[in-house]
């Protein structure tokens, strides 16, 4: 038996580890808890950070955030899109990603705790994209100013087609309004003592300004319908040859007048398109010869084909286009020759129209042309494919 003594000591050993091992678990206990409700507080975190990076990078928009050493905390895709710029970027500098003053000016200003809005140009190779930029400071230990970046390039071409658009219309109109406003006014003047040679002569010109002006809105109405989508295609079998032959034959009346002749070479070549369409487009084509071909020549029509087009390459004789008149033929109420533009009948619609059409068609448009040796149109359409 052990000693009285040493019982005691055992016993009392016994007690102290007991309450030092009850002592330790509750502690540890207490820890465990306190350690799940933190790593609650970290899911719970992440989650919503997850979330939040999730939403940003659903944006159309450009996201990035900054601190005030003005390095990345927060970027989205959508602003590396718009940057052109790759890699990691939270945690860089921001000028180590972007050069662009105008960004550094609107954060400054941003930083300084005032809203700011810049509007400016990226060059991306060739191309140039037009950006607004707003930016804000964030009351934030981590963040200290967000931008959102926001595309306008279309935007401000849209603005830039209504602007060109109103100050052509207007310029248009302006000269078939004027000759009504003269002839009524002539009519007012004279009244009882105009002779029946003037009566007759001011209704010619009202009525030929009418006209004028009804070109004018149906060529502006037929465009919209092709732009908006709103045209149907009824898809046929057309002959590329007999459709340039039947429209010679059309027009060989109006360009006989100025001693102008049609010569039609090539062969059969079946393309798929809307028979009507089609003849509107290339109608438009000898319209514009005939106008700009000058006079005692030959308006040539070569209809060809490869293995997966038809084309149609229409030829005048005149003046032809200077280089830098190229790019803008086919834009809206454009005329060529501008100091004839009021001699020479047109709404300045008719080559719009005609890409358009083609376009529609799937097939392409282009121009060959030197000043003083005359001008190529060719046109190129899918070849009809049977079954």
């Amino acid at each position: 038996m052990l000693p009285i003594a040493l019982t005691l000591v055992i016993v009392i050993l016994v007690i102290v580890l007991t309450r030092v091992f009850a002592s330790t678990r509750a502690s540890l206990e207490e820890r465990d808890r306190a350690f799940n409700v933190l790593r609650g507080r970290f899911e719970l975190i992440s989650r919503q950070r997850d979330t939040i990076i999730r939403i940003l990078e659903g944006l159309g928009e450009g996201v990035i955030a900054v601190d005030h050493e003005r390095k990345i905390v927060l970027a989205n895709q959508r602003f590396a899109e718009m940057f052109g710029v790759s890699g990691e970027l939270v945690g860089r500098p921001l000028a180590e990603v972007t050069r662009v003053a105008p960004l550094f000016s609107a954060f400054d200003t941003a930083l300084r705790g005032a809203e700011a809005a810049q509007r400016f140009g990226i060059a991306l190779g060739v191309a140039e994209r037009r950006v607004e930029m707003r930016a804000f400071a964030l009351p934030s230990a981590d963040i200290a100013a967000v931008a959102l970046f926001i595309d306008v390039t279309q935007i401000e071409k849209l603005e830039e087609i209504r602007r060109n658009f109103v100050s052509d219309f207007s310029h248009e109109v302006r000269t078939p309004l004027t000759g009504l406003r003269s002839a009524v006014e002539s009519f007012e003047l004279a009244g009882e003592h105009m002779t029946a040679d003037e009566d007759q002569q001011l209704r010619r010109i009202m009525s030929r300004q009418l006209r004028r002006i009804e070109r004018l809105v149906d060529d502006l109405s037929e465009l919209s319908r092709i732009e908006s989508g709103a045209l149907r295609l009824d898809i046929t079998r057309v002959d590329l040859f007999e459709l340039m032959r039947d429209l010679a034959e059309d027009f060989h009346d109006r360009a006989a007048e100025k001693g102008l002749r049609f010569q039609i070479a090539g062969q059969r070549c079946e393309v798929a398109g809307d028979n009507d369409r089609l003849q509107q487009a290339f109608s438009n084509l000898i319209d514009n010869a005939i106008k700009y071909g000058g006079e005692q020549s030959t308006i040539d029509i070569e209809v060809c084909g490869d293995p997966d087009n038809g084309v149609v390459r229409i030829t005048d004789h005149g003046e032809g286009i200077s280089p830098d008149e190229k790019e803008r033929i086919f834009r809206r109420f454009h005329r060529i020759d501008k100091s004839r533009s009021q001699e020479i009948a047109g709404t300045g619609l008719g080559l719009a129209i005609t890409k358009h059409l083609v376009l529609l068609h799937q097939g392409s448009i282009d121009v060959e042309s030197e000043a003083g040796r005359g001008t190529t149109f060719i046109v190129r359409l899918r070849r009809w494919m049977s079954s």
